[in-house]
């Protein structure tokens, strides 16, 4: 189950007992990640340098990168996907991340490759397979699917992510027969792109028991807890997903 930490940050427990491994998301008590000193202290608090974090410059696109030591402290253009395989090569581990506000952030882990990944997936990134595409560079990587730790974040859940219904169609299209990704409600329809994303990883062969996320967790009707981008009533703000070696 993903839950929160002392420290504001919401974790998964299967994942936190994993040696040699952080990883998390942020919430309202970590500020918004749009601030760069917030970043900071976020970063110095779980003992890492920004000099080592590796964040995506997302384009809602399907794009993963393979992080290197060039990558180091940099954000990267046109990517929305991050991996990295351990190396002695690396003085210093990065730490991924990724930004959002109600898109979906997921964290991976393959603790016997070696290997993490962070993705941000947006709706067109979901609509478009990003999660599929995470899991094949795993697998390009020396991974096996069955060895594969997710963790979802907090996203937008279909209780409120109304779209409109020639979205709604595109992904009863290209997620055929997934139970609760397409709802409709009168004349409303809702997404659930976690639902879609995890339908995704399963596919490939993801254990459905190594997934975890909670459906408690939507960003918009947790106004406490997190920012929104769909929330009209403050200014927008971002949290983090991160996950990184020790």
């Amino acid at each position: 189950m993903v839950h929160k930490t002392d420290h504001g940050l919401y974790q998964s427990s299967i994942v936190s007992q994993i040696p040699g491994v952080i990883h998390g998301f942020t919430s309202k008590v970590n500020g918004s990640m749009l601030d760069a000193e917030n970043r900071r202290k976020l970063f110095i608090s779980l003992g890492y340098s920004p000099e080592v974090v590796v964040s995506a410059d997302q384009v809602h696109g399907t794009d993963i990168r393979i992080v290197g030591k060039q990558d180091l402290g940099k954000q990267l253009e046109g990517f929305d996907g991050l991996l990295y395989k351990k190396s002695d090569a690396f003085v210093h581990q990065p730490l991924l991340a990724v930004h959002v506000g109600d898109c979906v952030p997921i964290v991976f882990i393959d603790p016997v490759a070696g290997i993490i990944g962070a993705a941000h997936a947006g709706w067109k990134g979901t609509k478009d397979h990003i999660a599929k595409h995470m899991i094949q560079a795993f697998i390009r990587n020396g991974s096996e699917p069955a060895n594969i730790q997710v963790v979802i974040g907090p996203y937008i859940h279909a209780c409120c992510y109304n779209v409109e219904e020639d979205r709604a169609m595109v992904f009863e299209r290209e997620f055929p027969g997934g139970r609760g990704i397409v709802n409709r409600s009168g004349v409303s329809w809702f997404i659930d792109l976690g639902t879609a994303n995890i339908m995704d990883m399963k596919s490939l062969g993801v254990l459905e028991k190594n997934i975890e996320h909670n459906e408690q967790l939507c960003t918009l009707s947790n106004p406490l807890e997190f920012y929104s981008y769909r929330r009209n009533s403050e200014k927008f703000g971002e949290m983090l997903g991160f996950i990184g070696f020790t």
